[in-house]
């Protein structure tokens, strides 16, 4: 077996598509890469990635004009992430409030009716979500600079179910190791000011989402494989600039949200 790292090493390349076999998904670290999977000529023609293309670029040009009035960021960009049924969306949503601040999530609202055709398209999942994660950091520049943003799952996210779930497929396949590439923030992509993972028991997970009708295999594989789950909360571990702060979970709303706000106080304008 070889470690997924030595196998990514050998296709990383700076604003260069990343190959790898089908049945590994891509794990992108620049938008050239992204948009160099939308426009292949198979994909360019499908009416959604047409449309989420044009959804791109209007972001971007609508981000660039908000640019030319001078304002610069002042509030943070807070990211919530952990597994399926962890409480994010809920605490992320009390949290967003208690601080006066904008609820966000990716993929964002601009491009979740989309969602459904990509995800049955294996070839568009990765660039969709990833795209989605450029738009969302597009978007809410222009927000931080009236009110602190609270975001629901962000590159993290991606990138540690991507890596995951890439070793699930291929047995040929290990963990990158701690300080690998595959865990550093794109360069090109907005950055948040901090990352909280909302870290529960897996007995706690699985009484939260018991109630739930519908699971996307992702979600199935999290609570039949150990093995996975582990992979994903490793990779996240691994992540570094930013560094994902791991927050108990397991406790009620009101003492979680109390723990965030120590940790991103700091973060605060207190003007």
């Amino acid at each position: 077996m070889v470690t997924l790292s030595s196998s990514f090493r050998k296709v990383f390349v700076p604003n260069q598509l990343i190959k790898m076999t089908a049945s590994v998904p891509v794990i992108h670290h620049n938008v050239e890469s992204v948009l160099n999977v939308l426009e292949l000529p198979e994909n360019k023609e499908i009416a959604a990635v047409q449309e989420l293309l044009k959804i791109y670029e209007a972001t971007k040009i609508s981000k660039e004009k908000n640019d030319a009035c001078g304002e610069v960021k002042k509030h943070p960009l807070i990211i919530f992430e952990g597994l399926d049924g962890s409480g994010k969306s809920t605490v992320s949503f009390k949290f967003a409030k208690k601080i006066d601040g904008v609820k966000w999530q990716t993929p964002p609202k601009s491009i979740q009716h989309l969602r459904i055709i990509c995800d049955r398209n294996k070839k568009l999942n990765a660039a969709y979500y990833s795209l989605g994660n450029y738009i969302a950091g597009l978007e809410v520049q222009k927000i931080l600079k009236n009110r602190p943003v609270v975001m629901d799952r962000y590159w993290h996210s991606t990138a540690a179910f991507g890596i995951a779930q890439a070793v699930n497929d291929n047995p040929d396949f290990s963990m990158p190791p701690q300080g690998d590439k595959m865990y550093c923030w794109p360069e090109d992509l907005f950055k948040p000011d901090i990352v909280i993972f909302l870290d529960v028991d897996e007995n706690v997970r699985l009484q939260r989402i018991s109630r739930r009708k519908e699971f996307t295999p992702q979600e199935d594989l999290l609570s039949s494989s150990e093995e996975f789950r582990n992979n994903v909360i490793l990779a996240y571990r691994n992540m570094c600039d930013p560094e994902v702060i791991f927050i108990d979970g397991n406790h009620t709303i009101e003492s979680e949200c109390s723990e965030i706000l120590k940790r991103v106080k700091h973060l605060l304008c207190t003007e």
